[in-house]
C-alpha cells in the first residue's frame, strides 16, 4: 500500500531564532554597544588633538594652572576611554549584560562631555571675542562630531553634547551685550540642529540593525525550508520511483489515479485565476491585437482606469476608438516595420517597440500613454498578433511641456535683458547729446533779443529735446538703469495732475475716485508719473471715437483672509490703482506681448511706453496686471507699496533762473558738456573753472586753495571711462578740504549714488539732460539757502528746497 510523504510545512517552532521582543531588544543593544565602540579610538584621537589646540590657544589668555588642570582632565577621561575599550575587546561575544555596558558607555559619555562642558566656564576668555569664537568653534566641532560617533544610541549623544555645548552658551547669554546673545541663540539653535541631526541618524541606524538582524533570521529561515523541501523532493522521489516499480501491479487502482488527474486540472485552474486577477488589477493596460492593428483579441478591465471604457463595453473597443487619428498611423507604422524587421532577421530575441501615444478618453478629453508592443509569435516563430502594454504617462507629459515653456521663458528673458542692455548703452549716450542741446537752447534763449520768430523756433526746438529727453529717459527705465530717486508721494495728488495734463484737449471723460485715507507711497514722482502717462495715453488712443476713463485709488492690505489673487508680491500695504477705458480692447493673442520693448499695434508707436510701465513698477517693488476684452475695454492694475504713516514731500516750486557769484569747478569727460555747463555758469554770474577728469580737477582745487580763492561748489560727472571718475574725486578731495561742496551729475541712476547721494557725501544730484533753470536753481539752492545734506537725508527731506529735478518744460 502506497504511503504519501511527510508535509513539508514549517513551523515556527521548528526555527532557532526567538521572535520575542525581549531577546529582539537585547540583539539589538548589542549591536548598538558594539558599533559605539568601534568608534570610540577616533573619538579619542579627537579629544586628544582639540584638546591640544585648545589648551595651545587659550594658553595666551587663561592661567596655566587652569589650563594644566582641564589637560589632565581631558588626559585622564581618554584613558579611562582606552580602558574600557579594552575591557570591552576581551570580554566574551555575545554579551551577557548589554544593559551595563550601554549604562556605562553613556556614564562615561556625561563624564567626557562634563570635562569638555568646564572648558566652557573655565577657559573662557571674556576679554578676547577671537578666543571665544575659537572656543565655540571646537566645542560645536566636538558636539557635531557626536552626532556621527554616537548615533547608534541617542541618550549617548545627549549625555556628551548637552553638558559639552550647554555651559558655553551660558556664558554668551550671561556677557549680556546684544553680540553675546546673538551668538547664544545661534548656540541654541546649532544644539537644536544637531539634536534633530543625530536623532535622525540614530532613528536610521537603528532600523538599519534592526533589518540586518530580520534578514539573517529570514535567511536562515530560508536555508532550513530550502533543506526541507530537499529532503521532501529526495521523498518523493523515492515514492515516484517505488510507483513505476509496481505500476503493473495498481492498475485495479485506476480510479484512484483520476482522482489525482482531477486535482491537478483543479490546481491548473486556481493558477490561471491567480493569473487573471494579477492582469486585471496591475495600472497598466495589457493587449493582443491583430497583425493589422485594426482590433483586440484581448484587453485588460484597467483600461476603464485609463480612458474609462467601463468593462461591458470592452469586446467593442478597437484600436481606432482610443487612438487619436495621428496616433494610430504612428502605431501601424510601427507594427508595419516590426513585421518587415521580422522577415529579415526572423531569430532576433526579445525585440519591441516603444511609442508615446495620445488617447482619446471615453468623456472625450485626451490622455498620453506610453505604449511597448511586440509580435506575438506560434512555436514555428511567425508572427499571430502584436501583443504589449500601455502605461499612463500624462503626468509625465504636462511636467516636459511646462519644463519647455518654462525654458523657452527664460530664453525670452535673456533675450529682453540684452536688448534692455543695448538700449540702456544708446540711450546714456544720446543723453548726453541732449545735455548739450537743450543747455544750448535755453542758453540762446536768454542770450538773445526777445524777438519773436527766433524765441519761436528755440521753444520748437526745446520742445523737440525735452520729447526726446523724454524718449531716453524710457529706455533707460527699460534698461538696467533708471533707479528711482524715492521720496513721500501722495498718489492721489499724482493721479489727478497726471489724468488733467493728459486729458487736455481731449473730449473724454475722466473720472477719478480715491479712498479719503489713501496711504502715501515712496517713489519716483517723474517716473510714476511716466507710468500713468503711458497708460492715460494708450486709453486715450483706445478710443478714438470718445469715451469715459476711470480711475480708482484704494488702500489694500495683502495679509487680509479675503484676498485670493495669486499676486507676485509679498504681504504688507499696498495702494491699488485702476485705470479702466471703454475702448476697443487688446487681442488675447497680444496680451502676453504687450510688456515687451519695441512691441506695438499702432502705426506711429515706439512699443516702450508699456515696457517703460512694466520696468518702473519692478524697480518700485511694484507690479502691474492687465485685464481686456475686444470691443469692451481694458483694466490696467498698478500695485504701489504704501507706507501709511509717512507725510508727502512738498512740491517743487515755479523756479527762474538764480543769479550768484563765485568760483565753481566743473568736471565732465565730455567737451561739449563742459563747455555748455560753463557757459551757462558764467551767465548766471560764476567764475567757472572746467577739467576732463578727475586728476585735473584735483589739480585745480588744489591751485585754488594755494590761492586763497577756493571753490563753492564742485559739480562732477559720476563715471570717467579709464580715469578717475564723480566718486573717486570726492573721496580724494575730501582729503583736502572736509567742507567741500560737490553736485553728483549723470546721465542715468543705473548706480546706487544717484538714488542715495547723500550717504555718499554729494549735497545734491542734477540728472542729464538738464536746462539753465534747472542747473542754475539747484546751484543756488545748495550754496545759498541750505546747508549741506547730511548722511542719509534724502531729497525729501522737510527743508523746503528740491534737491533733484526730473524732465520738465520752462
Amino acid at each position: 500500500m502506497l504511503t504519501r510523504p511527510e508535509s513539508s510545512h514549517i513551523r515556527p517552532s521548528d526555527l532557532p531564532f526567538s521572535s520575542s521582543p525581549l531577546h529582539q531588544i537585547i540583539e539589538l543593544r548589542r549591536k548598538q554597544i558594539h558599533q559605539l565602540f568601534s568608534l570610540v579610538p577616533m573619538a579619542i584621537l579627537a579629544s586628544i588633538i582639540n584638546g591640544g589646540l585648545v589648551a595651545f590657544i587659550l594658553m595666551e589668555v587663561i592661567p596655566s594652572t587652569v589650563v594644566s588642570w582641564w589637560i589632565i582632565g581631558i588626559v585622564g577621561i581618554n584613558i579611562f576611554w582606552s580602558g574600557l575599550v579594552l575591557a570591552y575587546r576581551r570580554v566574551s561575544k555575545p554579551l551577557l549584560h548589554p544593559s551595563r555596558w550601554m549604562s556605562l558607555f553613556v556614564a562615561g559619555n556625561s563624564a567626557s562631555g562634563l570635562i569638555w562642558g568646564m572648558a566652557g566656564i573655565a577657559l573662557y576668555p571674556s576679554s578676547s571675542p577671537s578666543h571665544q569664537m575659537f572656543l565655540a568653534l571646537v566645542l560645536g566641532g566636538m558636539a557635531a562630531g557626536s552626532t556621527a560617533i554616537h548615533a547608534a544610541y541617542f541618550p549617548a549623544f545627549l549625555a556628551y553634547s548637552l553638558p559639552t555645548t550647554l555651559p558655553l552658551t551660558y556664558q554668551f547669554f550671561a556677557q549680556g551685550d546684544p553680540p553675546h546673545q546673538a551668538v547664544g541663540i545661534m548656540g541654541f539653535t546649532f544644539l537644536a540642529v544637531i539634536t534633530v541631526t543625530a536623532y535622525r541618524n540614530f532613528s536610521m541606524i537603528k532600523n538599519t540593525l534592526t533589518l540586518e538582524k530580520e534578514n539573517f533570521e529570514l535567511i536562515t529561515q530560508l536555508k532550513q525550508a530550502h533543506s526541507k523541501a530537499e529532503r521532501f523532493n529526495r521523498s518523493l522521489s523515492k515514492e515516484i520511483k517505488n510507483r513505476i516499480e509496481i505500476e503493473k501491479e495498481l492498475l485495479h487502482h485506476k480510479d484512484h489515479l483520476e482522482s489525482l488527474v482531477g486535482i491537478r486540472t483543479a490546481d491548473l485552474q486556481k493558477s490561471e485565476a491567480r493569473y487573471r486577477m494579477v492582469v486585471e488589477k496591475i495600472s497598466d493596460v495589457i493587449w493582443v491585437m491583430d497583425l493589422e492593428g485594426s482590433k483586440f483579441s484581448y484587453i485588460s478591465p484597467s483600461l476603464e482606469r485609463l480612458l474609462g471604457y467601463s468593462g461591458h463595453t470592452l469586446d467593442t473597443i478597437s484600436p481606432d476608438t482610443i487612438l487619436m487619428p495621428a496616433s494610430m498611423v504612428t502605431l501601424k507604422e510601427a507594427i508595419k516595420q516590426e513585421r518587415a524587421h521580422h522577415e529579415s532577421h526572423p531569430h532576433e530575441p526579445n525585440r519591441s517597440f516603444l511609442l508615446v501615444l495620445e488617447h482619446q478618453h471615453h468623456n472625450g478629453s485626451s490622455a498620453w500613454a506610453e505604449v511597448r508592443g511586440s509580435l506575438l509569435l506560434d512555436k514555428h516563430n511567425r508572427p499571430i498578433g502584436i501583443t504589449g502594454v500601455t502605461r499612463d504617462v500624462t503626468e509625465r507629459k504636462k511636467t516636459e511641456e511646462e519644463k519647455q515653456r518654462l525654458e523657452a521663458q527664460l530664453l525670452r528673458s535673456q533675450k529682453l535683458e540684452s536688448v534692455g542692455n543695448l538700449a540702456g548703452g544708446i540711450a546714456h549716450d544720446f543723453n548726453n547729446f541732449l545735455t548739450t542741446i537743450l543747455g544750448n537752447i535755453t542758453l540762446t534763449k536768454q542770450i538773445l533779443p526777445s524777438s519773436k520768430q527766433p524765441q519761436a523756433y528755440l521753444e520748437r526746438a526745446e520742445r523737440a529735446a525735452l520729447h526726446a529727453k523724454h524718449l531716453t529717459h524710457q529706455l533707460l527705465t527699460f534698461s538696467k538703469g533708471g533707479d528711482p530717486i524715492k521720496q513721500t508721494v501722495d498718489l492721489h495728488e499724482l493721479i489727478k495732475e497726471s489724468s488733467d495734463l493728459a486729458l487736455s484737449g481731449s473730449s473724454l471723460l475722466c473720472q477719478t475716485w480715491a479712498d479719503p485715507n489713501l496711504w502715501t507711497i515712496e517713489a519716483d514722482p517723474g517716473q510714476i508719473n511716466q507710468v500713468l502717462q503711458n497708460l492715460l495715453m494708450n486709453a486715450i488712443h483706445a478710443m478714438p471715437q470718445g469715451g469715459s476713463i476711470t480711475i480708482r485709488a484704494e488702500n489694500l492690505q495683502l495679509s487680509d483672509p479675503d484676498i485670493r489673487s495669486p499676486l507676485p508680491l509679498p504681504t504688507g500695504p499696498y495702494v491699488k490703482v485702476t485705470i479702466t477705458d471703454e475702448g476697443i480692447g487688446i487681442a488675447e493673442d497680444h496680451l502676453p506681448k504687450i510688456f515687451e520693448p519695441y512691441f506695438t499695434t499702432k502705426s506711429a508707436g515706439q512699443g516702450l511706453g508699456l515696457a517703460s510701465t512694466y520696468a518702473i513698477m519692478k524697480k518700485h517693488a511694484g507690479h502691474v496686471a492687465v485685464e481686456s476684452h475686444v470691443g469692451r475695454g481694458t483694466t490696467f492694475t498698478l500695485y504701489f507699496p504704501a507706507s501709511p504713516r509717512a507725510t508727502p514731500s512738498p512740491k517743487p516750486l515755479n523756479l527762474d533762473i538764480r543769479q550768484g557769484q563765485g568760483k565753481i569747478l566743473v568736471m565732465d569727460d565730455e567737451e561739449s558738456i563742459r563747455m555748455m555747463a560753463g557757459e551757462m555758469l558764467s551767465h548766471c554770474g560764476y567764475e567757472v573753472k572746467m577739467a576732463k577728469d578727475g586728476e585735473e580737477a584735483l589739480a585745480l582745487y588744489q591751485q585754488a586753495m594755494d590761492s586763497h580763492t577756493p571753490f563753492l561748489l564742485v559739480i562732477l560727472d559720476l563715471t570717467v571711462p579709464g580715469k578717475l571718475g564723480g566718486m573717486g574725486t570726492l573721496a580724494r578731495l575730501r582729503q583736502l578740504d572736509p567742507q567741500v561742496k560737490a553736485l553728483v551729475s549723470s546721465g542715468y541712476s543705473n548706480d546706487p549714488i544717484m538714488a542715495n547721494y547723500a550717504s555718499h557725501g554729494f549735497v545734491g544730484v542734477i540728472t542729464k539732460p538738464y536746462s539753465l533753470i534747472e542747473l542754475s536753481n539747484m546751484v543756488h539752492q545748495r550754496l545759498w539757502r541750505q546747508a549741506p545734506l547730511a548722511s542719509g537725508q534724502t531729497p525729501s527731506d522737510p527743508s523746503g528746497q528740491m534737491s533733484s529735478f526730473s524732465p520738465s518744460s520752462h
